[in-house]
């Protein structure tokens, strides 16, 4: 019998030798430039954490949080020098990073077709030499995207003029060629601002107007909307590159694989903000002159891509009409 015991306690102490010891999940720290409770990073983590589960344990994401966790200026070279693995940001806090990005901004071709399109691997010429991997823009309607809300009402182009904007970024260009005077405003600032009479016209999503509260110092959202969301998510490319092949197709596959069902759930986010602005006394106020509003703004959006690297905005615009 102690025989018997002693071959079965050698052969387990043998087993367990040969066993290959269980791999701790590669585990991705990501940070978002929209706060917590705003529908960009709640889609984002909902859709993040849906892949780690499904990836059997071998990948993790862990969501440092907003502005508040890293500020938005430093996110994208935070992610180029591994401060932090992963963000999702937009092109106005990192463009001269990747020049010529901003014309993501006119982009009409659904997420979830940007890799069919060569949109994902185009890009990837671009962020991998300064130590990016691109992954994906966040998967939001194409072409409506920004509106602006106001104090008082806007019929016309005309109307713009004088008006003082939350700027930064693409609204730098646009503002002045609507006749606006920007003031460089994060999103964040832009209540305070707007309550403190700083600045007369908000701008951005119209998951914003719930996020950010802006209902309560806007009376108008100005239709129609403009442009794409042109915020993107991507992986410092050491990481990205330590990664086993068949993972990182994995991610990339099941990020644009569940772009389609993202989407949806961006659009339930917006439409349940706006009627929510609509209960809390916002008014809608559609211009009589849309069509001379939509071409001004889209040639800004196009002037403010092409102005450091017209080549990369014509391939990027090429790639994605």
């Amino acid at each position: 019998m102690k025989r018997t015991l002693t071959i079965v306690a050698v052969l387990l102490l043998a087993m367990a030798i040969a066993a290959p010891a269980i791999a701790e999940p590669i585990t991705i720290n990501y940070v978002t430039f929209v706060p917590r409770m705003h529908g960009i990073a709640k889609v984002l983590k909902a859709d993040l954490d849906e892949i780690a589960e499904k990836s059997g344990g071998r990948l993790a994401f862990n969501y440092r949080g907003g502005p508040e966790a890293m500020k938005v200026p430093a996110q994208a070279m935070g992610v180029r020098t591994g401060a932090v693995d992963m963000a999702c940001t937009s092109p106005d806090f990192y463009g001269k990073m990747v020049k010529g990005i901003e014309a993501l901004d006119l982009s009409r071709i659904p997420v979830f077709k940007h890799r069919e399109i060569g949109l994902y691997d185009y890009l990837n010429t671009k962020f991998n030499p300064v130590g990016i991997q691109f992954l994906m823009m966040v998967p939001k309607e194409q072409g409506t995207m920004f509106h602006f809300f106001t104090k008082k009402p806007v019929k016309k182009v005309a109307d713009f003029k004088g008006m003082s904007l939350a700027g930064t970024g693409i609204f730098d260009e646009i503002g002045p060629a609507l006749g606006m005077v920007p003031v460089a405003t994060e999103m964040a600032e832009q209540y305070s601002a707007m309550e403190k009479g700083i600045i007369e016209v908000c701008r951005g999503g119209l998951d914003s107007v719930m996020a950010f509260k802006l209902f309560e110092v806007a009376n108008y959202i100005v239709k129609p909307g403009f442009g794409s969301a042109p915020a993107s998510l991507f992986l410092n490319l050491e990481k990205f590159n330590s990664m086993p092949k068949d993972l990182q197709d994995y991610l990339v596959d099941s990020l644009y694989t569940m772009a389609p069902a993202s989407e949806r759930k961006h659009n339930a986010i917006i439409e349940g903000a706006t009627k929510a602005a609509l209960k809390n006394g916002m008014k809608i106020m559609e211009l009589e002159d849309k069509n001379e509003f939509l071409k001004i703004v889209y040639d800004a959006l196009y002037r403010n891509a092409a102005k450091d690297d017209p080549e990369t905005a014509k391939k990027i615009y090429e790639l994605t009409h």
